[in-house]
């Protein structure tokens, strides 16, 4: 049973009997939205609409050795749903409580609308775990589909340019087999979209499996597609769309994804710039401690 601790009628109907609060004391002021409760791991389900498809079973085991070990310590973000709750983030860590055991897990209880639920989830795994190419378009889409958001709007939210958004989204229109490839690793997003421009599903599919065989560089891949230009493999329609920039592209999101912040390049001929931007001096102090710089070594 719960602990009586004041909360009052209206935010008491959020939290079950069967939760157990971390704080104590009587009569407390407190903000359901920071208190830590601990509700059974049978009584938490996983987000439907959650990014990620796909979870490491390695990784997992992993997570779930030192949880065994050291205990959760940063508690899942979940909303009341029904009888028990739906995860908002933190999927992992109740998947690998789950596999070592344990009855209970640490929670945040926040009643949330459906967006942002699916938008914490995104911007959790984004900026954390990494979604692969694939889920995060198909992440964007949701965002675009069910709540209408625009690319520049789903860039602002997640702290990406609304081209690297668009490129992204992109790599739907590749064959379900080779988006496959690109969800499981076989390729990268950058050879994905290199390769888009052949815009025919045989021979996007056909070339898919010669970067795998050859294990061709994504800059070998572009060389290759404009070598198949001259053959006249690809049609001057076509060549017109090719997308010179996926060696770059692919650097950015990997800067943008190791930073979680908006990257831009601009190059002129066979020099350019990159640049990284930032919106307080809290954020600027955090970029220059990944880049190794210490104001206080000066």
């Amino acid at each position: 049973m719960a602990k009586n601790t004041g909360l009052g009628k209206g935010l008491r109907a959020l939290i079950p009997d069967e939760v157990i609060l971390s704080a104590d004391g009587e009569d407390l002021e407190l903000d359901v939205e920071k208190l830590v409760f601990h509700v059974k791991t049978s009584n938490i389900r996983p987000n439907p609409e959650q990014p990620r498809k796909s979870f490491d079973r390695g990784k997992l085991e992993e997570l779930g050795a030192s949880i065994k070990e050291h205990g959760i310590i940063q508690p899942l973000v979940v909303k009341p749903d029904g009888k028990g709750y739906t995860i908002i983030a933190g999927e992992r860590r109740w998947r690998a409580a789950n596999m070592v055991g344990l009855k209970d897990v640490p929670v945040i209880v926040r009643d949330l609308p459906a967006e942002e639920v699916l938008e914490i989830a995104l911007i959790e795994n984004v900026q954390r775990e990494d979604l692969n190419s694939i889920e995060e378009a198909l992440a964007y889409e949701g965002l675009m589909g069910k709540f209408n958001l625009t690319q520049g709007e789903i860039g602002i939210r997640i702290g990406k340019s609304r081209t690297a958004v668009a490129n992204t989204l992109r790599l739907l229109k590749l064959p379900e087999a080779i988006q496959n490839d690109v969800a499981q690793g076989r390729i990268s997003s950058g050879h994905a979209r290199a390769i888009l421009i052949m815009e025919e599903p045989e021979k996007m599919t056909a070339f898919a499996k010669e970067i795998m065989e050859k294990g061709l560089s994504v800059r070998e891949t572009e060389k290759r597609i404009k070598k198949l230009q001259i053959e006249g493999m690809v049609s001057p329609l076509q060549k017109k769309k090719v997308d010179t920039s996926a060696y770059v592209m692919e650097i950015r999101d990997a800067l943008e994804k190791r930073f979680a912040t908006k990257v831009n390049f601009s190059s002129h001929g066979k020099s350019g710039k990159i640049e990284l931007s930032y919106f307080s001096l809290d954020e600027l102090d955090r970029i220059l401690a990944l880049l190794g710089y210490n104001k206080d070594d000066q």
